[in-house]
């Protein structure tokens, strides 16, 4: 006998604690089903933020907010909410540094500091606590939680659907929601995959790391880099503990040895300085498919959200906002006796408007970040790099961050173009072709799960 749910979420991350605790929160009978045994230890490799959080900014057409006194972290339009039990720690400044040690600088930290929280772009978190305050919530919201359950088969069934798993135990809901991530097994089961733009399989690993000797202890830093003929990028972001950063590296690549790419950078280059006599640890890593954005996220009475619908890079910010948006979106329709496409429209027709046709945004910009080290070489990037003598905005904006690096540029195109047109040629290229064009040779060593 299968177990009846108003909503069954799959998936335990960002997205799927803040459904499942919106859902409870809401009346609905919930059921919260995770392949991890330990739903509080984070799996892949994250940098623990939450972003963008600069003064003026919003992403998904809202702003967050986070009050130290309360420990509520908030989307301030649309209400939603959950208390995170954890420390946090001011995060001022955005770094982007060749490996030559150019440095495109959006923001001041020492200036920012001045403002107090008003002067912070982000905060770092601890993800394992987030997840415990989340998962605390949830369960006080009467939500029933099934760690180490892998879900093998979702199906449209009369009145809902139903999620087949491992052990021999059925679940059916009037509802589901997808948050089972970048590699979603549910997205692949519905057919999602099959007319979806396949770009690679992210190869990514972090590190906890103690006393290194980065410039300013509340900066974020990202360093591009041109490696084994790809691109690399590395971030170093606060920890909110003392002296402690998380370092991950990424390659759109899956065959680079990332290891191999650590010994380089932290041996090899000018920016080796900063890891000299610092403690490193690994402590996670993952292989992420990465997709073109999904248009409708939702299919036999399922809606998918976070990374499940969009190339890995929801952020935590997306994640977490999608869950409550979609949750609530079923608490409409349950409540309306309308258990139907119709009956969820409210989160359809946001995330129509917040992103996929938001003019603010290209879909798949996201992936311009991972571009820059395969249409420029070391040396095309440090040159860019130094022609660029201002500080830009404060941000850490992952949608417009390049865009604002494109308007800074304005000034100096001409003397680029009489010095290295090859680097506007690059640009040009990431501006206006297709990502699957460009990581072509990427994709080609992945393993796309259609």
């Amino acid at each position: 006998m299968a177990n009846q749910y108003d909503l069954i979420v799959v998936g335990a991350g960002y997205a799927g604690l803040m459904a499942a605790k919106t859902a409870g929160e809401n009346g609905l009978k919930t059921a919260l089903i995770e392949m991890k045994h330990d739903i509080t230890k984070p799996r892949r490799a994250d940098c623990q933020t939450l972003l963008p959080m600069a003064e003026g900014e919003d992403y998904l057409e809202d702003t967050v907010n986070y009050d130290p006194k309360t420990g509520i972290i908030k989307f301030v339009k649309n209400d939603l909410s959950f208390k995170y039990d954890g420390p946090y720690r001011n995060i001022y400044a955005f770094h982007f540094y060749s490996v030559d040690g150019e440095i495109v600088k959006f923001g001041e930290p020492s200036e920012r500091r001045k403002l107090g929280d008003k002067g912070r772009i982000s905060i770092a978190l601890d993800k394992s606590k987030v997840l415990s305050s989340l998962l605390k919530q949830a369960k006080a919201a009467g939500v029933e939680v099934f760690p180490g359950t892998v879900v093998t088969d979702v199906s449209k069934i009369d009145g809902g659907v139903k999620v087949t798993t491992n052990l021999g135990k059925d679940f059916t809901g009037t509802f589901a929601i997808a948050a089972d991530g970048a590699n979603s097994r549910i997205a692949q089961i519905l057919g999602f995959n099959k007319d979806r733009g396949y770009y690679s399989s992210m190869n990514v690993v972090g590190y906890y790391s103690k006393d290194l000797k980065v410039p300013d202890p509340d900066t974020a830093y990202y360093i591009g880099a041109q490696y084994e003929k790809t691109s690399l990028i590395t971030a170093i972001v606060p920890r909110p503990y003392e002296k402690e950063h998380v370092v991950v590296f990424i390659s759109v690549d899956c065959q680079v040895d990332l290891l191999k790419f650590y010994k380089y950078l932290t041996e090899e280059t000018k920016l080796s300085s900063w890891f000299k006599g610092a403690k490193s640890e690994l402590v996670n890593s993952s292989c992420n498919n990465m997709w073109s954005t999904i248009e409708k996220p939702y299919k036999d009475n399922v809606l998918l959200v976070g990374d499940v619908i969009w190339c890995q890079e929801s952020e935590n910010f997306g994640a977490l906002y999608s869950g409550g948006m979609s949750a609530r979106a079923v608490a409409t329709a349950i409540k309306n006796n309308n258990p139907t496409e119709e009956g969820i429209k409210s989160y359809l027709h946001w995330w129509d408007k917040s992103f996929y046709n938001n003019p603010k945004y290209r879909r798949d910009m996201i992936m311009d970040n991972y571009m820059l080290g395969i249409v420029m070489s070391n040396e095309e990037i440090s040159y860019l790099f130094s022609k660029l003598n201002t500080t830009l905005k404060a941000s850490m904006h992952p949608y417009t961050l390049l865009k604002d690096l494109g308007e800074a540029l304005g000034p100096v195109v001409p003397e680029i173009q009489k010095e290295k047109p090859q680097i506007l040629a690059g640009l040009g290229r990431i501006q206006q072709e297709n990502p699957a064009e460009i990581l072509k040779n990427e994709a080609a060593a992945g393993f796309p799960n259609r």
